[in-house]
């Protein structure tokens, strides 16, 4: 619930200090990092790279088989795309690696668990992700590549994350052809 609150009021401080010393799953870390790296992405680049070149061991600390691990992947992708775009195909491509030795990856189930306990008391909730989803990363991909991002939609052995990845990139190419063309401008008089 910290780990939220420090996103959502853009207070890095503190989510720098929950990763040090805060009690959080691989995943939840991971999304921490990654949601900080964003924040930092245009004030500091150096930072935010650190932080996402920490999320990448944590992702791969969640075991071979859980889905969290290629959500985990997902999430560093969409983070890199923004500070390193080269490195994000390369890190999408270990994603659709990991998706495929997790059982039951959809691609479209990306949610955060967020549990807080304390003497007497427990909650238990669910956050929808979307840097955890194929859709959003797809999407933004087929926008900087199209025949990459087929290619890399091409290698997901699960119908299920393949099929969420092909419609993603569907949609961009629907879009971008129904998107109204720009009005050309008269030319000015001098």
């Amino acid at each position: 619930m910290l780990a939220t609150h420090s996103i959502q009021g853009k207070k890095i401080e503190l989510g720098l200090e929950l990763i040090q010393k805060g009690e959080l799953t691989h995943i939840q870390r991971v999304w921490l990092l990654t949601q900080l790296a964003k924040l930092l992405a245009k004030t500091d680049r150096d930072k935010s790279l650190s932080l996402l070149e920490d999320a990448e061991p944590e992702a791969r600390r969640i075991e071979v088989l859980d889905p969290d691990r290629p959500r985990a992947l997902l999430a560093i992708a969409n983070s890199l795309r923004l500070i390193d775009p080269s490195r994000g195909w390369d890190s999408v491509f270990e994603a659709v690696k990991a998706a495929n030795s997790a059982e039951g990856f959809t691609g479209e189930d990306g949610n955060l668990n967020i549990i807080f306990q304390a003497k007497g008391f427990s909650s238990a909730s669910d956050m929808q992700e979307p840097d955890f989803d194929v859709k959003g990363i797809f999407g933004l991909l087929a926008k900087d590549d199209y025949d990459r991002a087929v290619e890399l939609a091409g290698g997901f052995q699960g119908e299920a994350p393949r099929a969420a990845a092909v419609i993603a990139i569907a949609q961009f190419v629907l879009n971008e052809k129904t998107a109204p063309a720009p009005t050309p401008q008269p030319a000015k008089k001098n």
